[in-house]
């Protein structure tokens, strides 16, 4: 182990090879020296030249590929079976880094052994709608006002039981910007294979549990939005979002009180995914998702359960109708102006 890199940077990818080459092109001006970082390519499968394009532009990277799977998860968990550095991150291959603040980072790490994952903030967009702060999507205020120990200018150690609870409610960690030390990591089981893309989310809140983060208050890395982004797909999210709260429950590091408050997010989830179908006319997807939503306690699900059994014409027109009563451009009677 005496030469064991410092980083390994793994990054799954599949039929995305100019991508990839953009993406190794930026690690070679990330400010970490080529002989302290090791690149892992976890291929899902690809028949594109994903192979020949990491075998020309960065030699030295390491190359594995898979069976498709159709989940990251997979390729990420093959990637860090293969590293070996005493700190890993994952870098999807249509994201970058920006100079310098990856070596930093590690810095960071190196003078505190109390912090075991360092997330930044990031820069998401892309060049034709600007770019925006992470953090700010995240809700800037409320995870700003997190309990927290300031261990250098930029850079704090957040106190667990409220981080779990804003990370339950929105994630403010974006994972191309995020090192973990590799016996964390190893330690945790690893990306659930079952979930797309909520497996860092699922991940995350797992790891909050038993775990110290630290935020490092400036931009790490570049989140490109684009039509092929897996987010994107809002309904299968959703879905996404249920099933990890849902896993979060059955954890028995899950303090009562924090059990009772994640209880009421999954509740609510639940009724919003089947809004989701219900608000698309799509009634026979809603009615087993208001069903089980029902069964988790949440009423508010009764009134439009009931609903879908209605013929389709008669709830379109109780919600038009509702739309028309709800305009803001009918005026009461009593409104003169």
């Amino acid at each position: 182990m005496m030469n064991r890199p410092r980083l390994s940077v793994i990054i799954p990818t599949y039929n995305r090879s100019h991508y990839v080459e953009h993406c190794l092109r930026v690690l070679q001006r990330c400010g970490i020296p080529r002989q302290e970082l090791e690149i892992i390519v976890a291929d899902d499968g690809s028949t594109d030249d994903t192979a020949a394009v990491v075998a020309r532009t960065d030699p030295q990277a390491v190359y594995l590929w898979q069976e498709n799977t159709g989940t990251p998860s997979t390729a990420r968990n093959l990637g860090f079976a293969r590293s070996r550095g005493r700190y890993v991150a994952f870098l999807d291959c249509d994201d970058e880094w920006l100079p310098d603040v990856p070596g930093q980072a590690l810095d960071l790490l190196d003078r505190h052994p109390e912090v075991d994952i360092l997330f930044a903030d990031a820069w998401m967009g892309n060049r034709a709608d600007g770019f925006r702060s992470w953090i700010e999507i995240a809700g800037q205020n409320a995870f700003c006002s997190l309990p927290h120990q300031e261990l250098e200018s930029e850079f704090r150690k957040l106190e667990r039981q409220p981080f779990l609870r804003r990370m339950a409610e929105r994630n403010p960690v974006f994972i191309g910007a995020t090192i973990l030390r590799r016996e964390v990591f190893a330690g945790c089981g690893g990306f659930d294979p079952s979930l797309r893309g909520a497996a860092d989310w699922e991940l995350w809140l797992r790891l909050s549990l038993s775990v110290t983060f630290g935020y490092l208050n400036r931009p790490l890395a570049i989140y490109t939005r684009h039509e092929t982004n897996m987010s994107d797909n809002h309904d299968h999210m959703i879905h996404e979002f249920c099933e990890t709260l849902q896993k979060l429950l059955r954890n028995p590091r899950l303090k009562p009180d924090d059990r009772d408050w994640i209880e009421q997010l999954w509740r609510r989830q639940l009724f919003y995914h089947a809004y989701n179908a219900f608000d698309a006319g799509e009634y026979d997807r809603a009615r087993p998702r208001f069903r089980k939503a029902i069964r988790a306690g949440n009423r508010q699900a009764l009134p439009l359960y009931l609903a879908c059994h209605f013929p389709t014409g008669v709830i379109r027109g109780i919600r038009r109708l509702k739309q028309t009563l709800a305009s803001p451009s009918l005026k009461c009677s009593g409104d003169r102006s």
